[in-house]
């Protein structure tokens, strides 16, 4: 039959399936780009706000009432260390180990559309979020060795406590992104 429509000049049913199937691809393709991109753009930024966190001030004390700061005030070594702490202080770098891993699966997950990879972002931003809220958050209020030596010691949160969150949203976001795109190869 399709060699008889195509002598008479008619189209075949099969390529017109075919061109109709290859629109949708095209879409689909640019869809799934975007989402790529998306997923990449998020667990880069995440990794990066890691590495800035883990860089930063988590905690710090702060005297009341004095002029210079808590690192001029204490004469102890050890005390005045304990003035600020980074993620560094904190954790040992392992946000920086942790960001590393985040940006690989970021392009696994991204430019490779891996959902292991994606599943594997979610969990590392789940992984962060824990470190913050359980790890660091508690320490925020906590003025250490120096309170009991100064009333007027005073501990709040630094920077580096904030970018740890945002960055574990947005692991975890970029990994929800991932696992719920389409897969090219689910066809």
């Amino acid at each position: 039959r399709r060699v008889a429509e195509r002598a008479r000049g008619g189209r075949d049913p099969a390529r017109r399936a075919t061109n109709d199937g290859s629109r949708r691809s095209d879409v689909d393709r640019a869809r799934l780009g975007a989402i790529s991109l998306v997923v990449t753009g998020l667990g880069a930024a995440a990794a990066a706000l890691m590495v800035v966190g883990e860089l930063s001030t988590v905690a710090s004390v702060d005297l009341t009432g004095v002029d210079e700061g808590c690192e001029v005030q204490l004469l102890d070594p050890e005390l005045r260390d304990r003035c600020e702490l980074s993620g560094f202080d904190r954790h040992g770098g392992a946000l920086l180990l942790i960001g590393a891993l985040t940006l690989a699966l970021a392009l696994a997950a991204g430019i490779g559309a891996s959902r292991p990879a994606a599943a594997g972002l979610a969990a590392v931003g789940a992984l962060v979020l824990a470190i913050a809220l359980l790890v660091d958050l508690p320490v925020t209020d906590d003025t250490g060795a120096i309170g009991p030596r100064f009333q007027g010691a005073v501990a709040s949160s630094g920077p580096g406590l904030w970018l740890e969150l945002v960055a574990g949203a947005l692991a975890l976001g970029a990994g929800a992104v991932g696992l719920r795109a389409e897969s090219p190869y689910q066809r």
